[in-house]
């Protein structure tokens, strides 16, 4: 299996603004992703041919809207989903069963230390180091283009919940790809995961999104919330910190949640520093954290009486639409409306929110 190696000499915290120009760089790692990706095409490897023709960027949020009707019709059956803690079954799909051609590369140098364990693999100091597989493989029913799975530790048949290693693993990531417009994200179990596996999605989106330089608020320290979008959430940036210790403080986040049994969505994506306009050429990693409404069971994945799902990539303000002709009536009061249906009532989005201020207010963050 091919490995991608990188060390921190690799990574690019900031990408040019979009105003910068239209040509995107691409760094090693996005070349070797790309290459992979369209080998696969070649291959016939995915469900369908990714075909979108139709793009629309609706409102003064710009809501990125794309018509992607395969998708919706050819994707893999979900799996029932009952629980935000829901344990692993190695009876129903998982990524462990995949073919061999739909894994691009394996994504590091194949070594797991403990978080506070200083000692490196290979230097002979920790005989117990284990081995693991952190794959990259192909989303096989793509939303975007280099619409990509990062699976941390396969072998390991992890459930959909989030560890802090693989927090720190999809910020590397993200870090290693020069484009503007590389996207790593987290669905939670009731949070339209369909696969009770722990992944990541990772995909490329030629287009700029508010969320990259929307307001928000300080709360307590790097905690940040949401003020201009309808997904009432919380934000954490990179600026002024390193990526081991932002990935504490998302993993404290969604590990809370976890135990509260709140579903979540998860967005990385680059963007403009806090407080920056838009088009600063100060630009750093911003994650988003969406607590919402838990959704149970698999019934209304496929239903048309929605233009589209609420997950990541949607509270993001990326859109997959499922239907042309709900693409064609598509509103900005509709899609909010929409995302809306999918939110916390304000009295238990406010409960989390004085938790975690005092979480954060705790550790002197």
């Amino acid at each position: 299996m091919e490995l991608f190696h990188y060390g921190e000499k690799d990574f690019q915290e900031s990408t040019k603004p979009w105003n910068a120009g239209e040509n995107r760089e691409l760094s090693a790692f996005d070349k070797c992703l790309c290459a992979g990706w369209d080998r696969a095409v070649e291959a016939g490897h995915f469900r369908y041919k990714l075909n979108i023709d139709q793009t629309k960027v609706i409102g003064k949020l710009g809501y990125v809207a794309q018509l992607n009707e395969k998708r919706a019709q050819e994707r893999r059956k979900p799996d029932n989903i009952c629980s935000v803690n829901q344990p692993f079954n190695p009876a129903t799909f998982n990524f462990g069963k995949i073919p061999a051609s739909e894994v691009l590369f394996q994504l590091g140098d194949g070594c797991v230390n403990d978080l506070n364990d200083k000692n490196q693999c290979g230097d002979g100091t920790n005989k117990e180091v284990m081995k693991v597989r952190n794959l990259v493989v192909i989303n096989v029913s793509p939303l975007e283009y280099g619409h990509v799975l990062l699976v941390p530790d396969v072998d390991a048949c992890n459930p959909q919940i989030l560890t802090q290693s693989s927090v720190q693993l999809a910020l590397e990531m993200l870090l290693l790809s020069k484009h503007s417009g590389f996207r790593v994200g987290f669905n939670s179990l009731c949070a339209y995961a369909s696969v009770n596996h722990l992944h990541l999605h990772a995909y490329y989106l030629n287009h700029e999104l508010f969320i990259e330089h929307t307001p928000v608020n300080n709360l307590k320290g790097p905690l940040y919330e949401l003020t201009s979008m309808p997904g009432h959430g919380y934000a954490l940036q990179l600026h002024g910190t390193d990526h081991v210790t932002l990935s504490r403080w998302v993993f404290q986040i969604t590990d809370y949640f976890q135990k509260k049994e709140v579903a979540h969505n998860m967005f990385m994506t680059r963007g403009s520093v806090f407080g920056d306009p838009q088009g600063s050429t100060n630009r750093t990693v911003r994650v988003f954290i969406w607590p919402r409404k838990k959704f149970i069971g698999t019934h209304m994945w496929l239903k048309d009486e929605a233009a589209f799902n609420v997950a990541l990539v949607e509270l993001a303000g990326h859109l997959p639409i499922k239907v042309e002709s709900l693409f064609n009536e598509l509103t900005e009061e509709s899609i909010e409306s929409t995302i809306r249906d999918h939110l916390l009532q304000s009295t238990e989005y406010e409960t989390i929110k004085h938790d975690l201020v005092s979480m954060f207010s705790q550790q002197g963050s």
